[in-house]
């Protein structure tokens, strides 16, 4: 009999720990706090519409509540792009936004309905220049979305967003394996679509590098108007021959991460910076997509 009272108590603690590892998990994809708290916020809030309906509307848009308090607030889209919340825009709401775009030309709410839509991965981030109702100047936005179903099972589009948010090194493998598989999909056709900025592939100081496994540029922000720039030379602050580390790295594998070190931007106190990098086949050869962000941590760690 003490014996089952010990098994059924390891069992419990196993059960407790399995999910605490599980959310753990999911909270790990992710480095700052304050993306986090924001992803924590929408699910949240996803869960009380979910159960109330519009009825949630009179919480979500009471002003100095936790849904509604300075830049922080929900928004809320059909999957036609119809808004049927907004606490600050109160002029979209019942209006179709589908078309409404940033100054670059980015479709926001269509990048939005197309996370709520995908049912296999229905989270997800959207990067966009946005300046608030009483502001001149926009600035970068990055919003997260979450798929939801009101009481009566239709889906919506429930989002909140937050302004310079630090990049994540997620934000970065999420981008890179998008532009992966759309050079797969659509072979060179695709490149013109990496540099676009009204493309999911553009925002903040983010941007995609295609090369050739000879070291020549074919997607290349920094001198879009010099062809096959040879990089195999480029070196970081160490020494460090980057270009050939990441086609050594992808010789025997698909995807790797490469560390190096440089100064950021308008800097020169020496940073470390991360590449996420992958391999894609264009019809008989192969190339290499990727993309970067500076670590936070101080170099020495």
């Amino acid at each position: 009999m003490i014996q089952c009272k010990i098994t059924l108590q390891t069992l419990f603690i196993f059960i407790i720990s399995f999910f605490s590892a599980t959310s753990q998990t999911a909270q790990s994809e992710y480095q700052f706090e304050e993306t986090i708290n924001l992803i924590e916020f929408v699910e949240s809030a996803a869960k009380v519409f979910s159960q109330k309906g519009t009825e949630s509307f009179a919480k979500f848009s009471d002003k100095g509540s936790k849904w509604f308090k300075g830049n922080k607030y929900l928004f809320i889209y059909d999957l036609e792009g119809k808004c049927i919340f907004h606490p600050i825009e109160k002029e979209f709401v019942g209006k179709n936004m589908i078309d409404m775009c940033d100054m670059n030309g980015k479709p926001v709410i269509r990048f939005i309905i197309n996370i709520a839509s995908d049912t296999l991965k229905p989270k997800g981030w959207v990067h966009y220049l946005w300046a608030e109702s009483d502001e001149i100047f926009p600035f970068w936005k990055s919003a997260y979305i979450v798929r939801v179903e009101d009481p009566q099972g239709k889906p919506y589009a429930i989002g909140s967003g937050t302004y310079d948010i630090r990049t994540e090194r997620k934000f970065i493998v999420d981008i890179v394996d998008s532009a992966a598989h759309l050079i797969e999909k659509e072979g060179k056709a695709a490149y013109e679509k990496l540099i676009d900025k009204s493309s999911i592939f553009y925002f903040s100081d983010v941007y995609m590098f295609v090369i050739s496994f000879d070291g020549k540029a074919i997607v290349d922000p920094a001198f879009p108007g010099i062809k096959e720039r040879n990089l195999i030379g480029f070196q970081d602050a160490i020494g460090k021959y980057v270009v050939k580390e990441i086609i050594d790295k992808l010789k025997d594998k698909n995807k790797a991460f490469l560390l190096y070190l440089w100064p950021r931007p308008g800097q020169t106190k020496l940073s470390k910076k991360t590449l996420y990098i992958r391999k894609v086949k264009v019809g008989k050869e192969n190339v290499i997509v990727g993309s970067g962000l500076f670590i936070v941590d101080p170099i020495w760690k």
